[in-house]
């Protein structure tokens, strides 16, 4: 990203994000970039044979527009490509009003967190795991 980028990217990110931790921003973004990974495959899985097909039934029944099929499958190949932001080339400023993975995942980490601070179901188990990793350590400390 670049300076300016950023900048735009860190005044829709609350305060509490900003203070998180290098390696907690790289966990994230590894976890949110295998996900994108995941969506960009299954999309490519799904248009090769659409993109087949579209050029298939262009060619039988649209003898003046034989294009017009697989036109709108490029459309819908690029409208999928800024949903997925694979390769962060949106910065969150850019289109703020149409959806996409990053700000599906922004908002669920969001409200995860909300519900953490409020003490709910987050925070409840958080404090489940940290007391079944205690009582490990314990365990192992013994044998």
């Amino acid at each position: 990203m670049t300076g300016i980028a950023r900048s735009e990217t860190e005044a829709f990110i609350p305060m509490r994000t900003k203070r998180r931790s290098t390696r907690a921003r790289v966990i994230r973004r590894v976890v949110l970039f295998q996900i994108k990974l995941m969506a960009d495959g299954l999309r490519d899985v799904v248009m090769s044979p659409l993109s087949i097909a579209a050029g298939v039934l262009g060619v039988l029944f649209h003898r003046r527009d034989a294009e017009v099929y697989f036109d709108r499958l490029m459309q819908f190949g690029r409208d999928t490509d800024h949903w997925i932001n694979l390769f962060d080339h949106r910065s969150a400023g850019a289109g703020c009003g149409s959806p996409s993975l990053d700000s599906i995942a922004d908002d669920i980490e969001n409200a995860v967190r909300r519900d953490y601070d409020r003490g709910g179901i987050s925070a409840k188990s958080a404090e489940a795991l940290s007391e079944i990793a205690r009582n490990l350590r314990h365990r192992s400390a013994r044998s």
